[in-house]
């Protein structure tokens, strides 16, 4: 498809009159137009992995496959997976990046099999232990001591935003709508996925966090009496 762009100047909030004269798109999408999304969408679901066997995910430009291997020697597929999405995006003019990919092996045998280095564009994938998918880390014993240690961490920082603004005469239910928004919805970030395996240590680190919320909005009150003043559920009740 012939595609061809142009770029109008804005200044201080007005258009300017230059207008650039039309440059061709060799590659990708252009950014910022209405069909942009949707020419996105035509080009990114054209990929396909070769095999048909390993699984993928795609969101935007983040592509992940998986494979499920048996212990009676089964081969991997995924190697000529990674060649076929190399191959497309060359064919396709786009340029991935291979030190962002990483290779995670997810096995709960005593002895582990040997397998093959994954290699993308002729760089072997470094495989790692743990590896954050769209802001959630999935470790390869599938617990989720690092993702929640990350919110917790995450969400503690954002205390401080509610004692500045206690000691600035916010009222408590202005408060604790800043805390839904902004502290809460990071604790239960992607929680659909990481709550049923939670132990209850990891779900008591995260009700902390809440704890000390409302300690901050109502100072005095117990955090039962802070939750039915505030009309706040305990998080793991929520999930």
């Amino acid at each position: 498809m012939d595609r061809k762009l142009s770029i109008r100047a804005k200044t201080a909030g007005q258009l300017a009159e230059a207008v650039s004269c039309w440059l061709p798109v060799t590659a990708g999408v252009p950014q910022g137009t209405k069909l942009g999304p949707i020419l996105f969408l035509i080009m990114v679901n054209d990929l396909q992995c070769g095999s048909g066997k390993s699984s993928n995910w795609k969101f935007v430009d983040d592509v992940t496959i998986s494979e499920g291997l048996l212990r009676n020697g089964e081969p991997s597929v995924i190697q000529s997976d990674l060649t076929s999405i190399a191959t497309w995006a060359s064919n396709n003019l786009m340029k991935l990046n291979a030190k962002k990919c990483k290779e995670m092996q997810i096995c709960f045998f005593r002895n582990k099999s040997e397998l093959p280095h994954l290699c993308f564009e002729d760089q072997i994938l470094e495989c790692v232990s743990s590896h954050k998918v769209l802001g959630l880390i999935i470790q390869d014993d599938l617990k989720w001591n690092e993702h929640i240690s990350m919110i917790v961490t995450k969400a503690s920082k954002r205390l401080h935003i509610l004692r500045v603004l206690r000691r600035g005469g916010i009222p408590p239910h202005d408060l604790i709508t800043i805390y839904y928004a902004l502290i809460r919805s990071t604790l239960e970030y992607c929680c659909i996925v990481w709550h049923c395996g939670l132990p209850m240590y990891l779900s008591e680190k995260v009700e902390k966090i809440q704890k000390r919320a409302l300690r901050i909005i109502l100072p005095g009150r117990s955090y039962g009496e802070a939750q039915e003043m505030l009309q706040c559920l305990r998080l793991d009740i929520r999930r």
